[in-house]
């Protein structure tokens, strides 16, 4: 990778050669509709254009308006850097700002082939969590990155860079707000609308804001939500020989393989694209997969019986394997599966997010841009058969709850039953796991604390595992309730045991789960150990 050339500004002179075809060497972003009419293409193309001179408007326009035609975005493939990206170590980044550095350093890591979901189209994860619109605007931001100073602050909107202006060393440097619009406008059909036109994007949490840190940035709330699950819903510490079903090995939804092991349970995850399920599985996070629902049953047997953690991915539709679970407990009266949770990305179903059953994952792609109408129906059909297995063995004693995800929401516009019996409220029957998991803990002050070491040294962040686990003992010392010294055991136990389980998926980062006295604390020691050179 040329750090240099990517922050040496657009290269118009000359143009790069056009792409051609997409790379088959990359998963790509599903095809989407183009919700436009005549003038407001033309408009599309007005937007795309303002980033390029004048004098090559005419060789450019043209094939602008093929993209916005084949793929319902301009993502501007043309200027795709001609090599992969990641997170370099922030001392090869020259810049006039150290700060600047630093967020570069991330922003590449959010475009890392290993971490980004569909990199091409700056999908970092979530189906349509973008860094930045289009390649154009990457090119731009870099080098406004580069060049600026430290009395200078950087503002975006939605990718798009409103300019330099001038501020102080106090200042941020960066000023980033992604899909901003006016309640009125605030629905899927405009969001579609505006994505075509080029104006808006949705950078999720942490992919537009350029701090995502992998997969693992989940990985330890997963973690503590199931294991609290199990004390909650099956009393139990040991999550030994119970299973955990659910869907997604995405961007984030991966993180539920590697979290249903280090809590100690029996993990089966469904996931339509084998390219996802396959990029898991070659990093180490997923550790067996079949297609095959007999194999899928007797794995969970298997390791049932063993009472061995494990991480098992089913290549296939979720509903399938809801159904066949279904089908197995009335078949033989075992209820082979005690904690249930789904992470499609049902915030996004009709795009991507949500694929339903009895299509396969190309002809779902294909569908979802050709007859868009058609593709919502399938999915709330089988949105209704997902949520009717789940009920069937939730009857029998499954505990499942929502992730978060929109899955109940969208439920219950597809027509299916989710209400909490008795109700007269919008409470659904089944709980969210921040209402009836994870609430307690935040209640407490704990949530996710990371940190990202930009040497890239890895050597830097097993010192910092070192530091935190020290940090955290002395602060567990303290005279503190009981429900705290839980999470104190739980927050050591997990740091102590991250560099093992290898989840550094680019960047060197690491996540922690801490409260407001531990995260002084830490940062504090983090800044003793780069003073006296025991980081670097």
């Amino acid at each position: 990778m040329d750090i240099t050339k990517l922050l040496s500004g657009l290269p118009v002179d000359p143009l790069p050669p056009p792409l051609g075809s997409r790379s088959s060497e990359v998963v790509h972003a599903p095809k989407r509709a183009v919700p436009l009419s005549a003038n407001e293409k033309k408009q599309a193309l007005r937007n795309a254009l303002r980033y390029i001179p004048p004098a090559l408007h005419n060789e450019l326009a043209s094939e602008f308006a093929q993209e916005l035609k084949d793929y319902g975005h301009i993502y501007m493939y043309r200027f795709l850097p001609p090599f992969s990206l990641r997170a370099v170590p922030m001392e090869e980044i020259k810049t006039v700002s150290r700060q600047s550095a630093a967020i570069i350093h991330m922003l590449l890591n959010n475009l890392d082939p290993a971490v980004a979901q569909f990199p091409h189209e700056l999908v970092t994860y979530g189906g349509n969590g973008q860094v930045l619109s289009n390649w154009a605007q990457f090119w731009l931001v870099l080098h406004y990155l580069a060049t600026m100073t430290d009395e200078q602050t950087l503002v975006l909107y939605s990718g798009h860079p409103h300019g330099l202006f001038p501020s102080h060393k106090d200042a941020p440097r960066l000023v980033i707000t992604n899909g901003m619009v006016i309640p009125n406008y605030s629905s899927k059909e405009f969001y579609d609308k505006f994505f075509a036109l080029g104006v808006t994007m949705y950078g999720q949490m942490t992919a537009g804001s350029y701090c995502y840190i992998g997969p693992q940035g989940i990985v330890h709330g997963t973690t503590i939500t199931v294991i609290n699950a199990g004390r909650k819903y099956l009393n139990v510490e040991d999550l030994s020989g119970k299973v955990f079903v659910t869907s997604g090995l995405g961007g984030m939804s991966g993180a539920q393989a590697k979290a249903a092991v280090i809590a100690g349970c029996v993990g089966v995850i469904a996931e339509v694209s084998e390219s996802a399920l396959l990029k898991r599985h070659k990093q180490g996070w997923l550790e067996k997969y079949s297609s095959n629902l007999d194999d899928i049953v007797e794995m969970i047997k298997q390791h049932r019986k063993s009472k061995t953690a494990v991480s098992i991915g089913y290549l296939g539709n979720v509903v399938d394997l809801w159904e066949r679970l279904v089908e197995e407990c009335e078949r033989t009266g075992e209820l082979l599966v005690e904690l249930g949770s789904d992470q499609t990305s049902c915030h996004n179903p009709y795009n991507g997010g949500y694929y339903p059953v009895g299509l396969s994952f190309a002809d779902a792609d294909a569908m979802m841009a050709s007859d868009p109408a058609k593709f919502k129906e399938l999915v709330q059909k089988s949105l209704c058969r997902q949520i009717a297995a789940i009920d069937a063995l939730a009857s029998k004693g499954l505990r499942f709850w929502d992730y978060g995800n929109a899955f109940l929401l969208e439920c219950q516009r597809a027509g299916a039953d989710v209400k909490q019996p008795g109700s007269d409220d919008i409470r659904f029957k089944y709980p969210s796991y921040v209402q009836d998991i994870m609430g307690d803990v935040f209640s407490m002050g704990f949530g996710p604390f990371r940190w990202v070491c930009t040497s890239g040294n890895r050597d830097d962040l097993r010192e910092t595992d070192r530091i935190a686990a020290q940090t955290l003992k002395q602060l567990a010392q303290a005279d503190v309730p009981e429900a705290v010294q839980q999470q104190f055991k739980d927050n050591i136990l997990w740091i102590e045991q991250a560099d093992g389980h290898e989840m550094v998926v680019g960047s060197q980062a690491r996540i922690l789960y801490s409260d407001q006295e531990g995260r002084a604390a830490l940062a504090l020691a983090f800044n003793q150990a780069v003073r006296s050179g025991r980081i670097t």
